[in-house]
């Protein structure tokens, strides 16, 4: 991911963090804005893929892999 992008989506990150109560209910095949990325050079968005019994949530990450989140880790994207 170059710069501009990455840079474009930590401020689409910051713009979601300061709205999070309007975050909606997620729902799997959605593409959603992780709030904190498990690495700095890892792509700050993942795919839901399903959810969990206990309501984590299996996701895939472009270029990092699948990871578990609970909802207070990502916000879905608008």
């Amino acid at each position: 991911m170059n710069t501009t992008t990455r840079q474009h989506l930590s401020k689409t990150t910051r713009n979601i963090r300061q709205n999070a109560p309007q975050c909606l209910t997620p729902l799997p095949s959605t593409w959603v804005t992780l709030l904190d990325p498990p690495n700095s050079s890892c792509y700050d968005e993942a795919l839901l893929m399903c959810q969990y019994s206990d309501g984590c949530w299996a996701a895939w990450i472009p270029d990092f892999g699948e990871i578990g989140l609970h909802s207070g880790q990502f916000c879905r994207l608008s």
